[in-house]
């Protein structure tokens, strides 16, 4: 039994599942038995709530959309009296913004006129002058740097973004259970057997069992995870998921599907197109 939500994507009508929160269907599929194939579905992606999300409401996003905002403070020093040839004691008679002040790149900072020439001082960078230390001759400014860089491990159109998950609108799909993911991720499907596939640019490796070498051409080509349906018991440094039925992935593998991702929330692995 499913009820109608108000809340979709251009317009559409969503129909969400009782007993199933994570996952909401459009209405006009027909629905027999366990439910795992879909022309279209909503998911719910848990977010990291004390980073800033860069994504936006009706954003396609993709493996190259930036996912948080990741900056710290840093603080950066301008040597005011040595780039302008003066004593640090006489700083404050050339600088030209104060302590408080917001600045950008660009922005002069200090500047020495003489009859013969005329010397700057400007930011190459964007923050806020915390101190002039007027011993050493030095301008301070407090500044935003990016930290390490997370993007999207997902495709689709972004419906929905809260603190603690977005929810994110995919195409045609195939649900499985795990018996295991080790972490959340995702990428493009690639079958390990296939030797006639050409590798994607961010692949996940899938295959019914894995072999040392496949898992290293894997992580050469830069892989983003790897599912099988038993066990690789090799060193590797890539998220691992498995299927909870042995059977499963020969019916993955039958699936025309560009995209796949492993939930640790719910225990699933789906497979999909946009």
């Amino acid at each position: 039994m499913c009820e109608t939500s108000e809340k979709a994507y251009k317009g559409d009508k969503v129909c969400s599942l009782s007993g199933a929160d994570s996952f909401r269907f459009l209405p006009g599929n027909e629905i027999k038995g366990e439910i795992s194939y879909h022309e279209y579905m909503i998911i719910n992606i848990p977010v990291d709530s004390e980073k800033k999300l860069a994504i936006k409401v009706g954003e396609k996003v993709d493996f190259d959309t930036l996912l948080y905002k990741s900056k710290e403070k840093a603080e950066e020093r301008i040597e005011v009296a040595e780039l302008l040839s003066i004593h640090p004691k006489k700083i404050f008679h050339h600088l030209r913004k104060n302590v408080g002040d917001s600045i950008v790149a660009g922005d002069l900072l200090a500047e020495k006129k003489t009859f013969f020439s005329d010397k700057k001082v400007t930011s190459h960078i964007e923050g806020i002058i915390t101190e002039v230390d007027h011993i050493e001759g030095v301008v301070l400014i407090e500044t935003q740097k990016e930290t390490s860089l997370e993007y999207c491990w997902f495709v689709g159109h972004v419906i929905e973004v809260s603190k603690k998950e977005v929810q994110i609108k995919i195409g045609k799909h195939r649900e499985f259970e795990a018996k295991y993911v080790e972490r959340d991720f995702g990428g493009e499907i690639w079958f390990l057997s296939d030797s006639t596939h050409e590798s994607a640019g961010f692949p996940v490796g899938i295959a019914e069992k894995a072999s040392e070498y496949e898992v290293a051409k894997l992580e050469a080509l830069g892989g983003r995870g790897l599912i099988t349906s038993y066990k690789y018991e090799g060193s590797t440094s890539l998220p691992k998921a498995e299927f909870k039925l042995k059977d499963d992935y020969k019916e993955a593998a039958s699936r025309q599907f560009s995209y796949c991702f492993a939930q640790t929330y719910h225990s699933t692995i789906i497979l999909y197109s946009l």
